[in-house]
């Protein structure tokens, strides 16, 4: 088993006081970032056609079904794992709405500290906060959650944008699926991927 693990995270939704009825936010968990990065370079050479390959970014909301099924079906066949979020926002304090960082960061570190593993994780999350502070507040809320779960767990957190990483390009076609499934009904993605879903029967953070 190899001692480091690589950890993307994204998320899907928003945490305004309106927007959509459900936040998720997703991780996938590699021993190898190849293995992802390989997916979205593939799925570009292959599928799209010429005029879309220069763009920035490869996102599944902006996708068609054959780049969405390809991408997903590739990482249900990729040594991976997913552990995902989802809030039903109408549970949450209206209060708390105010304080958007604080909910990312307390969602982000429930999810976080599902996984199970041991030796040292690489988390890369979407570049959210152009504020440093708020990037310094998340980092260390983050290794402070983990920490608590996983005392002698090694941890280094990277935040870039996702037009720069094909891994979190990847991630987001996850948590796009699990988003639609519970936004919309529509479940027809999650299926491609739900067997690896390691935490897929409490997925839902108030049932």
């Amino acid at each position: 088993m190899s001692f480091v693990k690589y950890v993307f995270v994204d998320e899907s939704g928003d945490l305004g006081l309106r927007g959509s009825k459900f936040f998720s936010v997703a991780c996938v968990v590699v021993e190898d970032p190849k293995t992802l990065s390989r997916i979205i370079k593939k799925a570009r050479e292959r599928i799209l056609k010429k005029t879309l390959k220069k763009l920035p970014e490869l996102k599944a909301n902006n996708s068609n079904q054959k780049v969405r099924e390809y991408v997903l079906r590739k990482i249900k066949e990729s040594n991976c794992k997913i552990y995902g979020l989802v809030v039903d926002k109408s549970k949450i304090f209206q209060h708390l709405f105010e304080v958007k960082d604080r909910l990312y960061n307390y969602f982000l570190g429930i999810l976080l500290r599902e996984i199970e593993e041991t030796g040292k994780l690489i988390i890369t999350i979407d570049k959210k906060y152009k504020n440093t502070l708020l990037r310094e507040n998340l980092n260390e809320y983050l290794v402070k959650k983990l920490k608590e779960e996983h005392p002698n767990l090694e941890i280094e957190i990277r935040q870039i944008p996702s037009y720069a990483s094909n891994e979190l390009q990847a991630a987001d076609f996850i948590v796009w699926s699990i988003q639609r499934k519970f936004n919309f009904k529509d479940d027809w993605y999650f299926r491609i991927i739900e067997n690896k879903i390691v935490n897929k029967n409490n997925m839902e953070l108030w049932k």
